[in-house]
């Protein structure tokens, strides 16, 4: 389950846009912070998910990042280091 929080190619806006099975009842698991990155290595949105180290992690980056703004890169922030999975 993820959630996107900031929009950078849009001034670092707020945005609200959530995976499929996100319920807003359990937002307390989401407890990592991951960007969304293109292949210029420029960050392109930043969010959160309840997993950070499994397949599922991939999953902000496969069902929209990638698609939607053409992001090759997810990235999870790690004892203070953003760190690419």
């Amino acid at each position: 389950m993820w959630i996107i929080t900031k929009d950078f190619e849009d001034s670092g806006k707020s945005v609200d846009v959530r995976s499929h099975d996100y319920d807003e009842s359990m937002r307390d698991k989401l407890t990592h912070c991951f960007r969304l990155l293109d292949a210029d290595n420029e960050v392109y949105y930043e969010g959160l998910s309840d997993d950070c180290d499994s397949e599922k992690a991939f999953a902000p980056l496969d069902d929209f990042g990638g698609g939607f703004a053409g992001c090759v890169e997810i990235k999870y922030l790690q004892d203070g280091i953003w760190t690419t999975l």
